[in-house]
């Protein structure tokens, strides 16, 4: 297992544990979409849920199935899309704008990118009295102390201007300044104590895309181009006129340029891809012939008409001359497939590796109707 599959697994397993962990409390709901978006659903699972070990492997391992005991409805979620899991405590139209704790699984958007969206939410049913209200607010509270310290950069709290303004909210607060002794704090000052120390210390070092090398000899391919596309709108950059692939920093936030800066380029957020597809479609504009590709795939939607998760694509421009195929242009995009094609990211759609078994095939001929019987 390489390490991007290993840390993949590694985050789910850590989330599938958080919300089996949530699940075995009486009084907590799972709530799947938010009101911005129009709709919400919720489960009630009383204490009796299960939420059942990984099917799948490599980037389908973080797909869970959650089942209620004696029914037929269940849940599905894909825990390889979470980025953090959010602690928030925010008024709910549920509850008569009192206070209602939650716990958020934030996911990646597109091209990879974190969001506040959420996929699934846990929180309490309802609090009662006074004494059931400080329970929840207690085992709120040392869940997230405990969650924290095992993923410190995965686990975030924050609780909003109107909570802490009001008399519920010094209730939660008394029971967070007990948790974490620091009885004399408020709630900013808990806050910022309590995020610093649980997510925003020093986690890793920088991770290195896993797609940089290939990228690297994809550009230096001859006669493509370097592809991004989304709706309404197509940007090539002529592989001739890239001279390489630059890490760029600029007030501590890293990208990838594509290209020098004194050249026309472009900015890429390499992190984001987790898999490399080297493939060859039938499309429109090489007149229903192959077009050649390397796919560069994100674990979410990046916007991209064609294919949802094509975040940007090394395209031959010209692998035919006439009906013929062009090995020399050809030839380099498998030799490329053959020197990364047993990295576990990388893959080829059947056209593509059927081509590189037994040739490029030519252009296929055109079909011409049958002559007018009544001519």
């Amino acid at each position: 297992m390489d390490d991007v599959n290993k840390k993949l697994e590694d985050t789910c397993n850590f989330l599938h544990e958080v919300i089996r962990e949530w699940l075995d409390d009486r009084d907590v709901v799972i709530s799947c979409g938010r009101w911005a978006d129009g709709a919400i659903s919720e489960f009630v699972p009383e204490g009796r849920a299960q939420l059942l070990a990984a099917k799948y492997e490599g980037c389908f391992s973080g797909v869970r199935e959650l089942r209620l005991p004696n029914a037929e409805h269940h849940l599905h979620v894909d825990l390889g899309r979470v980025h953090q899991v959010s602690y928030v405590v925010a008024p709910s139209v549920c509850l008569n704008f009192r206070p209602s704790m939650e716990v958020r699984f934030l996911t990646v958007g597109p091209g990879g990118a974190p969001t506040d969206r959420w996929s699934i939410a846990v929180l309490f049913s309802g609090h009662g009295n006074r004494d059931e209200f400080e329970s929840a607010a207690g085992r709120f509270a040392t869940r997230f102390r405990k969650h924290a310290a095992r993923c410190p950069e995965m686990v975030s709290l924050q609780v909003e201007p109107d909570v802490q303004r009001s008399a519920a909210g010094k209730t939660i607060l008394e029971v967070f300044q007990k948790t974490f002794s620091l009885r004399h704090s408020e709630w900013p000052s808990l806050l910022s104590e309590l995020n610093k120390k649980h997510s925003l210390c020093d986690i890793s070092e920088e991770v290195t895309p896993i797609c940089v090398d290939l990228l690297k000899e994809a550009v230096k391919l001859p006669g493509a181009s370097l592809v991004l596309y989304r709706e309404k709108m197509l940007i090539e950059f002529q592989t001739d006129l890239i001279s390489g692939v630059y890490r760029f920093e600029e007030f501590g936030h890293v990208s990838w340029q594509i290209g020098k800066t004194s050249e026309h380029h472009c900015h890429l957020s390499l992190t984001s891809v987790d898999r490399a597809l080297f493939s060859a479609e039938p499309t429109d504009c090489q007149g229903g012939a192959l077009n050649y590709s390397i796919w560069f795939l994100t674990s979410a939607p990046s916007g991209n008409p064609w294919r949802r998760n094509g975040y940007f694509s090394i395209v031959l421009n010209r692998p035919y001359k006439g009906d013929e195929p062009r090995t020399s242009v050809i030839k380099p995009l498998m030799e490329l497939y053959n020197a990364y094609r047993d990295r576990s990211w990388v893959s080829a759609d059947a056209a593509f590796k059927d081509a590189c078994l037994n040739g490029p095939p030519a252009r296929p001929k055109k079909v011409t109707g049958a002559p007018n019987a009544a001519s």
